[in-house]
């Protein structure tokens, strides 16, 4: 099974078609599970009407959303609308989602987190022996907590590139127990794109 750690959003409703979810938290979700893996969406969204369209569009794309916690107050994501108070990510919440989840081969930090929710999910990692899987955001620094074992892959500046997919295409790979560097490969060759650099994909692969 696979573990996408994120806040997610909801896209932008047209005439005749259900909103969708959005961002790349989401994206990755639904790529994996497109791919064929069992895939667990751990994280947090708004106490709102949109949390609740985003939860059925989530399980129709069969995404388990068992441990998106609802947080008071805060507004569910949404793509290209500003929030005035997006849900809070937090250690302590992160540590609740992940109680909900059985098992974990593969966990994939879909945004770039804080420290103290970073070391969570190393945790949650190690107990589960899963491979880990972290996005950065480009020019950032990598949290040296991350470890060599793990494939930390740089967000392109381009938002249209297919990015999401090739990390939940990655993630579904190492899923089902390819090794990292056959796995990347895959998912480059079944997207039919590749980062400006190889450099994007920093260890692991």
């Amino acid at each position: 099974m696979i573990i996408v750690l994120g806040r997610p959003a909801l896209g932008s409703a047209r005439p005749g078609v259900p909103a969708r979810p959005d961002g790349v938290v989401a994206r990755v979700a639904l790529a994996a599970a497109a791919a064929g893996a069992a895939v667990e969406l751990v994280g947090t969204v708004g106490d709102d009407e949109q949390a609740d369209a985003l939860a059925v569009a989530l399980g129709r794309a069969g995404v388990g959303h068992a441990a998106l916690l609802r947080v008071p107050g805060a507004v569910t994501p949404a793509s290209g609308v500003p929030a005035p108070s997006l849900p809070r990510l937090e250690g302590a919440d992160v540590d609740l989602g992940l109680r909900y989840v059985p098992e974990c081969r593969v966990l994939v930090l879909a945004e770039p987190l804080s420290a103290a929710v970073t070391a969570v999910a190393l945790e949650a990692a190690a107990y589960h022996g899963a491979s880990l899987v972290a996005i950065v955001a480009a020019g950032a620094e990598v949290e040296p907590a991350l470890g060599p074992a793990a494939t930390v892959l740089r967000s392109p500046a381009d938002e249209a590139a297919p990015f999401a997919e090739l990390v939940g295409r990655y993630a579904a790979r190492l899923d089902g127990g390819a090794e990292p560097g056959t796995a990347f490969a895959d998912a480059l060759q079944a997207v039919g794109w590749e980062p400006v650099s190889r450099g994007a994909a920093e260890t692991g692969v």
